[in-house]
């Protein structure tokens, strides 16, 4: 059956279920308890959030893989059936047999969009249901800047596939890479689960270590559970403790969920400016956390523009207090009388202090000679090309869109619009506004891409713009396709 024929969606069991058979006693299974802290897509948002998290503690409904349940996935006729199955012994107390439960998993995995019954799995041979449930990690593995604001990281560690009795599971954060005492606390021992309880944090202690550079690893482990317990996967993972001074790209990894809590970044990723102008004002932006003190580096560099000739240098250091996020800096423009054509220069941020990240980090000024080419008008808003293509390993595709030949500001909308690609499974869909200040022409947005264990290489996304303002009409490409790649 066609991906695209939703005859039923994989949230509809979990609320028929939760909601009709289960009625209002249903909540004492730990209402806390939500699908979106397990699926990274099923949004806090979503209607069937805490149906899914408890049909999934009970372990009659689970997911695509660990980290995804594909709520809008279309539902096989053999998955409604097993489903139900899993419903009736869970009110009439059956345990499943492991040939049975072998059978269950072997036919579930012949679909692509199977429902997954090896998530939970436990450690011991059995496949057999659990009412117990079983503990693991709430992620595959984690980073944190060594200079962390809090100076310490929380480590979550979830229940899941039932909550029904009591019981431990041992704990034990331990060094690989990184030096016990000199970049971490160790920390070890016994968690204790009530029943119906689902989640527990472990806090552990992080050094600034200025003496070294680099990624230091700790290795976090779960071990010897006893009462009503067993232990899933994954029960061994890895804490990155990474270096902001070096670039990591354990530190850029979206499944990670620890990461740096605030970022800084040019306003776009490029500016025009007539060389009649003055001066051009450049934005720096902080998001995120702003409750802390960090810094950023920023200076210019010659393009086909140089120093004296074209503009003057400008070059410091941003520290955003507390509260701060929007910094500006501006860089003389020099006039001349001389037809020389556009030229350009660069503007550089680098060096991040207090443990921000840098997003844009570069972007290009053109001057606009404007004995040769009079920049006049509003311009007009595109896409930088009419088709885009990212990977399931990036995690993300980055779309430019220009503002050619206008002065600004402007503001264009943007949105994804469908495709072969299913939103919510293969990537979130995405919408908003781009406003381009004064001297701005280009800027970029995201669309966070889903990686997965189905073969479903060379799906598309389309994407539009629409509503400019400012008087600034669209010019083609207003509209252009995203192909996701395998890894």
């Amino acid at each position: 059956m066609s991906r695209a024929k939703r005859l039923f969606i994989r949230a509809l069991p979990a609320t028929f279920i939760a909601g009709v058979l289960f009625g209002s006693s249903v909540t004492s299974l730990g209402a806390a308890f939500r699908a979106s802290a397990i699926f990274r897509d099923v949004p806090s948002t979503h209607y069937a959030d805490e149906a899914i998290g408890e049909m999934y503690q009970l372990g009659i409904i689970k997911g695509l893989d660990s980290s995804h349940f594909g709520p809008d996935e279309p539902l096989t006729r053999g998955q409604a059936a097993l489903l139900f199955q899993r419903l009736r012994n869970e009110i009439k107390g059956i345990t499943p047999t492991s040939s049975s439960s072998s059978s269950r998993s072997s036919s579930s995995s012949t679909s692509s969009s199977s429902v997954s019954s090896s998530t939970a799995s436990t450690s011991s041979s059995s496949s057999s249901y659990n009412p117990g449930g079983s503990i693991r990690f709430n992620a595959n593995s984690y980073n944190v800047d060594k200079n962390v604001a809090t100076g310490e990281v929380s480590i979550q560690i979830v229940r899941i596939g039932g909550n029904t009795g009591a019981g431990t599971v041992d704990y034990a954060f331990s060094g690989a890479t990184a030096v016990a005492g000199k970049n971490f606390t160790p920390v070890s021992g016994t968690l204790t689960f009530a029943t119906k309880e689902t989640s527990k944090k472990v806090n552990v202690k992080i050094f600034n270590d200025t003496s070294t550079t680099g990624t230091k690893t700790v290795n976090l482990t779960l071990s010897r559970p006893t009462g009503a317990l067993t232990i899933g996967d994954p029960k061994t993972v890895v804490l990155n403790i990474n270096d902001p001074s070096v670039a990591s790209s354990s530190s850029s990894s979206l499944s990670s969920s620890v990461s740096a809590a605030t970022t800084v970044a040019l306003s776009a990723s490029a500016y025009g400016i007539a060389e009649n102008a003055g001066t051009i004002t450049i934005t720096v932006n902080r998001t995120g956390v702003t409750t802390s003190t960090v810094g950023v580096n920023y200076a210019t560099s010659n393009g086909s523009a140089t120093v004296g000739a074209d503009y003057t240098a400008a070059s410091g250091t941003f520290t955003f207090n507390s509260g701060e996020t929007v910094k500006t800096f501006t860089v003389p423009i020099a006039n001349n009388t001389s037809t020389e054509g556009n030229r350009s220069f660069n503007i550089i941020l680098s060096s991040p202090t207090g443990g921000t990240a840098i997003g844009t980090t570069s972007a290009t000024v053109t001057i606009n000679d404007d004995e040769s080419v009079p920049v006049t008008g509003s311009g007009s808003m595109k896409f930088s090309a009419s088709s885009y293509s990212a990977t399931e390993a990036s995690g993300q595709a980055i779309i430019t869109v220009n503002h050619a030949g206008g002065l600004g500001p402007v503001s264009v909308s943007y949105s994804t619009n469908g495709g072969t690609a299913l939103p919510g499974v293969d990537y979130v869909a995405t919408s908003g506004t781009l406003h381009f200040a004064a001297g701005e022409t280009s800027k970029t947005f995201a669309i966070p891409i889903y990686g997965d264990s189905v073969s479903d290489a060379g799906e598309v996304i389309y994407i539009s713009i629409s509503n400019p303002t400012g008087g600034t009409p669209l010019a083609d490409p207003t509209s252009a396709s995203v192909t996701i790649n395998e890894n």
